[in-house]
């Protein structure tokens, strides 16, 4: 799978998260869920469960990084 450039990931985070700040958690997730929905839709239906798998597996290395960012200010 292509490795995404790091610098055009954080910004295109940059870029969003100030389009989802202020709404409800549960407006974000929703919103979320459709982006990812509509990029897993993108892909070949049979590998869109590897792929799934494979994007929250990194979504959740992720946590403890952000938690640790948020806890010291950083956004």
């Amino acid at each position: 799978m292509h490795k995404p450039d790091p610098a055009r990931v954080f910004e295109l985070v940059d870029r969003i998260r100030p389009l989802l700040a202020g709404n409800h958690p549960g407006v974000q997730g929703a919103v979320l869920a459709d982006l990812l929905a509509i990029w897993l839709a993108g892909h070949p239906a049979e590998l869109r469960e590897d792929l799934l798998a494979l994007t929250i597996a990194k979504a959740l290395e992720l946590v403890p990084i952000n938690v640790e960012a948020m806890a010291r200010g950083i956004e």
